[in-house]
């Protein structure tokens, strides 16, 4: 039996393709933030609780900025260093020697690349805040991707399954290209694939793409 190929979306007669890639919520990678990522209101609170139709996850704390942990017990002090750090830290011991980690180089917007690491930047009402989940890795089942997708109209976010005995794609997310203020490079990334799109309400978001130098170039371009 002929196993059907994955269908992809194609806009409307009248519509143009421009580009397309699998994308997700980036990554931290300094020290202090890396494996983890944030969603933030602009006094810097934690909103994923406020989020409609979110599923739960993970809940994330910021690492020392010394990568040194003081711990009391039956009040004698014991100070421990940084693999008892990376125990409490969900296992992930940091790199580098510096405060950017191995091989970033320097943070241009360090308060929200090595201090903190939102990827969602967004008041309420505001069109960051209408993302949806499933740009979240650590939401997402493994057998489902993302692509953001660029036409010469709309900014969309398409979900799917990776099985190909399921061709289907659907539209999660899409708004009009007059919403996207600008699209920027953030060089200092794990191969420097992060991107950040800010819409003209003020809100962003921070994405990442393996295979999105194509659909960045015309972002950043346009």
């Amino acid at each position: 039996m002929t196993v059907p190929q994955r269908r992809s979306w194609q806009p409307p007669v009248g519509e143009k393709l421009v580009a397309r890639a699998p994308v997700s919520f980036a990554t931290g990678a300094a020290d202090r933030v890396k494996g983890r990522r944030w969603f933030r209101d602009p006094e810097r609170r934690d909103i994923q609780g406020e989020l409609a139709d979110w599923p739960t996850g993970p809940v994330f704390r910021l690492r020392s900025r010394t990568g040194l942990v003081v711990k009391t017990v039956l009040g004698v002090t014991f100070l421990l260093g940084v693999l008892a750090l990376a125990v409490v830290a969900d296992g992930n011991v940091p790199s580098g020697s510096g405060p950017g980690g191995a091989g970033l180089g320097r943070s241009e917007d360090p308060e929200n690349e090595e201090r903190d690491f939102p990827v969602l930047w967004a008041a309420p009402g505001t069109i960051a805040r209408t993302l949806p989940w499933e740009l979240d890795p650590a939401r997402r089942p493994d057998t489902d991707i993302t692509h953001l997708v660029l036409t010469d109209r709309r900014l969309l976010v398409l979900g799917g399954l990776q099985d190909p005995r399921d061709p289907w794609e659907e539209i999660l997310w899409e708004t009009d290209l007059s919403t996207v203020a600008t699209v920027e490079r953030r060089p200092f990334s794990v191969g420097g694939r992060d991107f950040r799109i800010t819409f003209t309400d003020g809100s962003w978001c921070r994405l990442t793409s393996l295979e999105g130098e194509t659909l960045v170039g015309h972002l950043t371009a346009a």
